[in-house]
């Protein structure tokens, strides 16, 4: 439970335009909430921190308005087609079966997203193509999933109608822990490099797009 520490207030949410408060965006959310991130490359999912961490907070805030002590992780996941698998445990995805290996199939990727009973998607906004998805998979996803958003690995997308800050100092260990996770590379290298010289005080923005699920299935 690394983020216990984060509260609602410490994100800044825009939605179509409008300044809304964290706990009115994400009234709806339950401890129940299932939130899955697909990505194509291990430390995509540093794109949506943001969003990732605001929903981790929102199921937080479900076991403090009870009270008392509690330890409990949310059952979020990541779909990730690179290998290894990065570690997001110090995002909250923990334990590490939670970041899953998927194939390069559309309908393989499906079946793993639906046997997990995702109600949250998260998928990346490039790589849309047409889609070849079973009709059981397909109204399995329709029962379970109600928002998808789009994301981008550069934490911006073209057409946001979705935008979340914070401060950098809030996610920074965080990002540093998923990327140092995988082996180093080129593409590692770059994405650590970023995030050391971003100012800690400094104020992490990142945007995102709500899909309808045919949309984000076609990311599949």
């Amino acid at each position: 439970m690394h983020s216990t520490s984060i509260r609602g207030k410490d994100f800044r949410i825009e939605w179509q335009g409008c300044e809304v408060a964290h706990e009115l965006f994400f009234a709806q959310v339950t401890d129940c909430e299932r939130v899955g991130v697909l990505m194509p490359h291990s430390c995509d999912g540093l794109g949506a921190v943001t969003l990732i961490m605001a929903y981790v907070t929102a199921f937080y805030d479900c076991y403090r308005r009870r009270g008392g002590d509690f330890f409990a992780y949310p059952d979020f996941f990541t779909f990730q087609r690179a290998s290894p698998c990065a570690d997001y445990s110090m995002c909250d995805i923990w334990p590490m079966y939670k970041n899953v290996q998927i194939p390069a199939d559309a309908q393989r990727t499906a079946e793993v997203v639906t046997a997990r009973g995702i109600t949250v998607l998260l998928v990346p906004e490039e790589n849309w193509r047409e889609t070849q998805i079973a009709p059981a998979e397909q109204e399995s996803a329709k029962r379970s999933i109600r928002r998808c958003f789009a994301y981008s690995a550069s934490g911006r997308v073209t057409r946001a109608d979705l935008v979340l800050e914070c401060r950098v100092e809030l996610v920074r260990e965080f990002a540093l822990s998923v990327i140092d996770s995988v082996p180093v590379g080129e593409k590692q290298q770059a994405h650590r490099n970023q995030w050391l010289q971003l100012a800690p005080s400094g104020v992490l923005r990142q945007s995102f797009c709500e899909l309808g699920l045919s949309e984000a299935i076609g990311r599949f």
